[in-house]
This record gives structure tokens, C-alpha cells and sequence, in this order.
């Protein structure tokens, strides 16, 4: 490179660089007033962020409202360990009109594994003593006797684990993207699969009590062994695509070219390096049917959100620069997890002192386990609501959500006055 070419480079680097300072420095500034302005206390209201001592761990709470007199409401993150403080902030504000809001970030997630991260082993009864823990703190804090736990996903299955040891303290149990153990979803399921393919309900009757979901999002081999039954089920897939593609003439194609018997073949010759291409040739063209009927893995983790993740994240007023440089969004490792699962066993708990509510997505049903615990679950009151979308979507559609905390909180008025049926 000779001299000239070298200083013009050397020059567009400079000022690349100097432009990219620049960006960098304006970015910073209005990230800064964008967490002053959002770190305010409301009039009348309460913002504050705090570290407590919970069983040996600083962990981190921030409450907040718009009126300190609300009720109080403990938002459950899910996981175990996945907590998302990093956003979530932006979508519980909106519930801070009806309820004091207490974000916690649970034992080695979010800023508590930041500020204080530890190798204590996470056994369940640790996790239930944390919650008692942060219950009986926040209790005390605010001076009520009792409060709401609001629990997303695993969250879930810890606020119903609560709720029905400390009825005392509850006065409302709200679900969302209710989560039960993986066995009482599969045994729902295989007796769906069994009951289909032995002829005991036919398609229209298993749609109409399971979903296209049963067929859509799950397999025949743990539920019965003959090959044949296998391939009925099989066919029971093709024939849900053929009812939802009805006069799309593209993706209707699509569904009678679909052949998911070779699903059956492949799986019992995996060998056969014929049979495996051909069933890699099917499951292509079923998860572009996937995609468009809204039965695809990650459908629903952030269709249909009304708030801008980016925007939350970049404006997280809880979050300094220092902890975006040591945050992780690890969860807890697999052993970890499967001792806290074989312990919480929320469909076992069919029996609630407190009125009972439910959230849940139109794609996160399992085949109908959650809705068929719920139904066994005796309350003062209860609902059961459906929003379209997948896992997520009870917290990324942030003003249905808010609609629905909004109708708990006047019906909780009226139960208080008025006990319900």
C-alpha cells in the first residue's frame, strides 16, 4: 500500500471512529435521561429498589406504584431461574394503577445473581423458604395482612405451591401460562392419543375436545406401541393441516402431498438413511404448514407484543451500565431443575382457599392438561381466560394483560364486600 492510499485509509478510520464516539456518546446521554425520567416515583406513589437477606443471599426487589394504599401483588418470574427484569419492567408498570407491584429476582437469577451470586445448592426446600422469606418481608413492609402472587410459568407452580401452604397470607392466586409437571401433560395426552386411535372418539370429537394441537404438537409412540395405530395418528395430522389450509389453495397442496406415516417408518428402521431422508423431506414441508397455522416452536415469543423489548432493555431503569456487563440469562442448570420439578407437584393441589385465575395462550394449552387442572381445582371463585399466542404471549400482550389484572382487582372489590360463588 503506498503512502497516499495509507493516510486515506488512516483518515476514514479516524473519522469512522470519531462518528462512532460520537453515536456512542449520544446513545449513553439519552439512555441516561430516559432512566432518570423512568426511575421517578409516581405522585403519591412508591418506586424503590432494594436488596434483602434472604436465607444467606442478597436478593433484589423493587416495588412499585402509582398509589401506595393499592393491594400489594408479587409477580412469581418464571424459569426456575429465567428471571426478566431486564424487560419486564415495562409490562408490570402497567399494572401499578390496580396493585403495588413487588418484582423479585429469585435465588441466582437476573440482578441478584449479579450483585450476589453463590454456589449454594438449590434444593426445593431452599426455594420455599426464600419465598416464605420475601412473603413475610413484604407483608411486613407494607403493613397489609395478606397480598396477591402473580406467577408466570414455573412461576406458576411456585405461587400454587405457595398459596396452598400459606393460604393465610393469599387473598388471590393469578396464573399465567399455567405450568404443571411434565407427567400429568403426558398422561393427558397419551389417553387423548389412545382414545383416538382406538376409535373410542373420532377427529371432529378429538379437535373439538383437544385441539389441533393433539395432532399438531405431539407424537403417538409414547402412548402406544402398534405400528399401525401410530400411523392412524399420523393421519389424523394430515388431515388437521387439510381443515386449516381449507381454501388456501397453496398450503392445501401442501397438506395432501404431507405423508406423516414415514414419521412411523423412520422411527422404527433409524438405519435406513432412505427412510430418514424422506422423513426430513416431510417435516420440511410440515413446519412451512407450522409456520403458517401458527403451530411452529417459537410462534408466540414475540408475536402480537405491544411493548419494544429493545426499547425496554435499553431504558431499564433498575439496570447500570456495570450490571449489563455481568448479566446472564442462564437459568438453572438440568440437575438443579429436575430436583425442583420432581418436588412441585401443583396438579396434586386441587383444593384453594383464595379466588383462583387463569392466562393462558391459545397455543400453550396442552391438548387441554391445564385447563382440565384447573377445572379440578375447588376455589371460592375462579376463571379460566384464553388470548391468542403461544408461552409468552400472557406477558408480551401487556394490555390484555393489564385488562385482565384491572377485572381481577375490581372483582376482588366485589368479593371482599360481597363473597362470590
Amino acid at each position: 500500500m503506498d503512502s497516499k492510499k495509507k493516510n486515506r485509509f488512516l483518515k476514514i478510520l479516524k473519522v469512522t471512529g470519531a462518528v462512532l464516539v460520537i453515536i456512542l456518546i449520544i446513545l449513553l446521554i439519552v439512555r441516561f435521561i430516559g432512566k432518570l425520567y423512568y426511575n421517578r416515583t409516581p405522585d403519591g406513589g412508591i418506586n424503590e429498589t432494594l436488596y434483602i437477606d434472604v436465607n444467606g443471599q442478597q436478593q433484589w426487589l423493587n416495588i412499585y406504584s402509582e398509589d401506595k394504599n393499592n393491594p400489594i401483588l408479587l409477580y412469581l418470574h418464571g424459569g426456575p431461574g429465567n428471571a426478566t427484569s431486564f424487560a419486564d419492567w415495562k409490562v408490570l408498570r402497567k399494572l401499578a394503577e390496580d396493585y403495588t407491584v413487588v418484582n423479585w429476582d429469585q435465588r441466582n437469577s437476573g440482578l441478584t445473581l449479579i450483585h450476589d451470586p453463590q454456589d449454594t445448592e438449590i434444593t426445593p426446600e431452599l426455594m420455599r423458604q426464600d419465598i416464605d422469606r420475601v412473603v413475610d418481608y413484604i407483608l411486613d413492609y407494607s403493613g397489609k395482612n395478606k397480598l396477591t402472587l402473580m406467577g408466570m410459568s414455573w412461576g406458576s407452580m411456585y405461587a400454587i405451591d405457595y398459596a396452598s401452604r400459606r393460604p393465610e397470607n393469599v387473598e388471590c392466586l393469578i396464573c399465567l401460562s399455567l405450568a404443571l409437571e411434565q407427567d400429568y401433560i403426558d398422561e393427558h395426552i397419551n389417553n387423548a392419543v389412545r382414545d383416538y386411535v382406538s376409535g373410542k372418539i373420532d377427529f371432529r370429537t378429538a379437535v373439538d375436545k383437544y385441539g389441533y394441537d393433539l395432532f399438531l404438537l405431539n407424537s403417538p409412540f409414547s402412548a402406544v406401541e402398534d405400528i399401525s395405530l401410530q400411523k392412524k395418528f399420523y393421519e389424523g395430522s394430515r388431515l388437521a393441516y387439510l381443515e386449516l389450509s381449507e381454501g388456501d389453495e397453496k398450503y392445501h397442496a401442501l397438506a395432501e402431498k404431507f405423508d406423516p406415516s414415514v414419521y412411523v417408518d423412520s422411527y422404527h428402521d433409524q438405519s435406513n438413511k432412505k427412510l430418514m431422508k424422506k422423513a426430513n423431506a416431510e417435516e420440511a414441508t410440515e413446519i412451512k404448514l407450522m409456520k403458517k397455522y401458527g403451530y411452529y416452536p417459537f410462534i408466540g415469543l414475540l408475536d402480537d407484543t405491544d411493548i419494544s423489548p429493545v426499547a425496554a432493555i435499553f431504558f431499564n431503569p433498575y439496570y447500570s451500565l456495570g450490571d449489563w456487563v455481568h448479566f446472564k440469562y442462564e437459568g438453572y442448570d438440568d440437575e438443579t431443575i429436575e430436583r425442583i420439578f420432581a418436588d412441585f407437584k401443583p396438579s396434586e393441589i386441587k383444593e384453594l382457599e383464595m379466588p383462583f385465575y387463569v392466562l393462558q395462550g391459545s397455543l400453550d394449552c396442552h391438548s387441554g392438561a391445564d385447563r382440565k387442572y384447573f377445572d379440578q381445582v375447588k376455589a371460592p371463585y375462579k376463571e379460566f381466560h384464553i388470548i391468542k399466542g403461544g408461552h409468552v404471549s400472557t406477558m408480551t400482550q401487556s394490555e390484555k394483560l393489564a385488562s385482565f389484572i384491572h377485572m381481577i382487582a375490581e372483582n376482588q372489590q366485589n368479593y371482599k364486600s360481597v363473597p362470590m360463588k
